[in-house]
């Protein structure tokens, strides 16, 4: 019986051979790929918390930097309010004096020029802020992960620093960009005498006429952010340093430049919005006592109740909004009383200066811009 065994084996033993090694090949296959599967699987696991842990950062950081705007934005609004106050000047014209048309002129510069400034202002806060706490944002979370891969550490005393560089925007930023701005203005409504009438497209074209000339001087706040923003240089250590010179070359790129005239445009369109709201009333209620930027009372004393039928009928027509016009005179309180409305974010409805800053804050390109800057400094 062994011999034959023996005999059998003899005979298959290339085939044992081979047996054997496919077998044992098989079974290191199988626990290679086991071991790969797991490392696979704990690297995908590992992906996933640190994209879970990236984005949870992320998200604070955004929450961080809407609070920081919301905070800075009425301080913006109220130097904007104190450089361009139009306080004389109504003193002035109260005592009937004999250059009236004059001050008229000068209220009709000063309005434009303050509501031109409001959307330009609230623009670069968003944009500046958005960028800065995006890019500190990101060095934090890679200094979080790792420590030791840089030498650039943003430690909490140069974050402070850091961030306290917008102050400058508010002293000197604003003075610069309200020149800049009332320059432009006096040269375009020059053109514009107080008794000419305007269509709500005659105020688009006012705006864009101004937002064009602001855009080609060589001073353009879209082009030269970095130039109201910041000051020339800091004095600090390196990463302070670092952080100032990224943030600067981010401010002067033409991806930020497009964003900022795009802002811009919309701003202006919201300031249209809330114009069309004068040019929609009747020209009966329009021709009221004017407050508050736009908020009508009727002078008359007749109740709803006792108009006749067919002229609720014609109250009750919609109007042609590009038919209306309206003096640039009456027109100068509205756009003051605009302005002049402080930003806050329980205030119901919304003033003009919050309207700006929440268009702002809510807008996708800028989320974007955000989200990007945030990407390229957590490495």
């Amino acid at each position: 019986m062994f011999a034959g065994v023996k005999n059998f084996l003899s005979r298959h033993k290339r085939k044992f051979i081979v047996g054997g090694v496919i077998v044992g090949g098989s079974v290191l296959a199988l626990r290679y790929a086991q071991r790969k599967l797991r490392e696979f699987q704990e690297e995908q696991a590992r992906e996933f918390l640190e994209k879970t842990r990236r984005l949870q950062h992320f998200e604070s950081t955004e929450r961080t930097c809407n609070q920081t705007i919301v905070g800075l934005a009425p301080g913006v609004f109220e130097e904007i309010n104190k450089l361009l106050s139009a306080e004389e000047l109504l003193e002035q014209l109260r005592k009937k004096p004999d250059n009236k048309k004059e001050l008229w002129d000068e209220m009709k510069v000063n309005s434009f020029t303050r509501i031109t400034t409001m959307v330009y202002a609230s623009s670069i806060l968003v944009v500046t802020l958005r960028i800065q706490l995006n890019l500190v944002g990101g060095y934090l979370y890679r200094d979080s992960t790792k420590p030791t891969s840089s030498n650039t550490v943003v430690t909490p005393d140069v974050q402070q620093m850091y961030l306290a560089l917008i102050q400058h925007f508010l002293r000197d930023g604003l003075k610069q960009l309200s020149r800049l701005i009332e320059g432009k203005v006096r040269h375009i409504m020059k053109d514009y005498d107080l008794s000419r009438q305007l269509t709500i497209g005659d105020i688009e074209q006012i705006f864009w006429s101004i937002q064009m000339a602001v855009n080609n001087d060589p001073q353009s706040p879209n082009n030269h952010l970095a130039r109201y923003v910041f000051p020339e240089d800091v004095n600090g250590n390196q990463t302070l340093i670092r952080l100032f010179t990224d943030t600067m070359d981010l401010l002067e790129s033409e991806e930020v430049s497009t964003l900022c005239t795009n802002n811009i445009s919309r701003g202006f369109s919201i300031v249209v919005d809330f114009l069309v709201r004068y040019y929609s009333e009747p020209n009966g209620k329009r021709n009221g006592v004017l407050k508050d930027g736009g908020h009508q009372e009727t002078t008359s004393s007749t109740k709803v109740e006792e108009i006749p039928s067919t002229s609720k009928e014609s109250l009750n027509k919609i109007f042609d909004i590009n038919s209306v016009q309206s003096p640039l005179a009456k027109l100068i309180p509205i756009i003051t009383g605009l302005v002049s409305k402080p930003f806050s974010e329980t205030t119901k409805p919304q003033s003009l200066a919050t309207a700006l800053v929440i268009l702002f804050l809510v807008s996708d390109k800028i989320k974007i811009l955000g989200a990007n800057v945030y990407e390229v400094f957590n490495q």
